[in-house]
Parts: C-alpha cells; structure tokens; sequence
C-alpha cells in the first residue's frame, strides 16, 4: 500500500512540474532558474517514479 502511495505522490510532482514547465516556457521573458527548477524537478521525479 505505501509503495503505491509513493508512485502516486511522483507521478502527481512529475505532472504538477510538466504544467509548470509549460507555462514557465509560454512567458515571453522567462526566468531560466524556473525553467530549469522545474525541468530538474519533473527529470527527478520520472527518474524515482520508474525506479520505484
């Protein structure tokens, strides 16, 4: 049950930061530490989410 919980948990990080990602990329002037806060995020969340 836990181990479930965790994936559901990654999962929900990884598509709040893609969202994220996408928005950040939409503004004309971005703020690249965002871009690539969020980029490392949703990289970091696959990377535990599959691994898991």
């Amino acid at each position: 049950m836990p181990s479930i919980l965790v994936q559901i948990a990654f999962l929900i990080i990884f598509i709040w930061s893609i969202i994220m990602l996408v928005q950040d990329l939409k503004v004309s002037r971005k703020v690249w530490m965002n871009v690539l806060l969020h980029a490392s995020v949703a990289v970091v969340s696959l990377h535990f989410f599959l691994a898991f």
